[in-house]
């Protein structure tokens, strides 16, 4: 797949910019609930983590990163997106049914 030369560092800044405006809006919003903070913070890490793998898949050539067989690799990568993904999806709904919740 083709891309601009652009593309890759608005990309890379963009998840960092994203991530770090949302780490720092729910981390003031959660003050009050220090029993979610956790499962926020999972939520953001698994999410970044994900990231980092989606961006070697998509980004390897351009980035100087060797795969040795790039479709297992890319595979792999994809793969690892999607656990990540998973896991932050699960940090989320977890989070949101403890705040639905009434607290005790």
């Amino acid at each position: 797949m083709s891309f601009e030369a652009e593309v890759i560092p608005l990309f890379i800044g963009g998840v960092i910019a994203v991530s770090a405006m949302e780490f720092f809006l729910g981390w003031l919003g959660l003050r009050h609930r220090k029993d979610v903070r956790g499962l926020f913070v999972g939520h953001v890490v698994t999410m970044l983590l994900g990231f980092f793998f989606l961006i070697r898949s998509l980004f390897a050539n351009w980035l100087g990163i060797s795969l040795g067989i790039a479709s297992i690799s890319n595979s792999v990568n994809v793969g690892l997106f999607g656990l990540c993904w998973a896991v932050s999806a699960i940090c989320v709904a977890v989070m949101i049914s403890r705040l639905a919740a009434p607290r005790q």
